[in-house]
């Protein structure tokens, strides 16, 4: 489960969890820890903030793997294109509201061409 956030499970088996870790490796435990018991539902919320872009990388090859098998739900919360364009359905939140609720072919297309989503450029 370690190898599919980018980190070898070799190299953390003797090391504590604590401040010798760095964000990205903290992050990417924590993510591992989650995807490995079942669940029928994840949340993650920005998966991708402090990890480097090979972790990030492995991330998302995780999350499709998850998507493919249909065996659970995840709810992503993102601004980053590569992990939207995995989205069954899109949720828009605007000052603090829904602004758009549908398919990532109804949704996806506006955001990008409307300039809505200044973070689709990784800001």
């Amino acid at each position: 489960m370690l190898s599919s956030v980018g980190l070898c499970a070799r190299e953390y088996i003797t090391r504590e969890v604590d401040a010798t870790l760095s964000g990205g490796e903290m992050k990417r435990l924590e993510i591992a820890t989650v995807l490995a018991r079942p669940h029928k539902l994840c949340i993650f919320d920005e998966p991708e903030a402090g990890i480097d872009l090979w972790s990030f990388s492995m991330l998302v090859q995780q999350f499709e793997r998850i998507h493919e098998k249909k065996e659970q739900s995840l709810i992503l919360i993102s601004h980053q294109e590569r992990i939207i364009q995995m989205a069954d359905r899109i949720m828009v939140i605007e000052n603090g509201k829904i602004g758009a609720i549908g398919t990532r072919d109804e949704i996806l297309p506006s955001l990008l061409s409307e300039g809505q989503c200044a973070c689709m450029d990784g800001q």
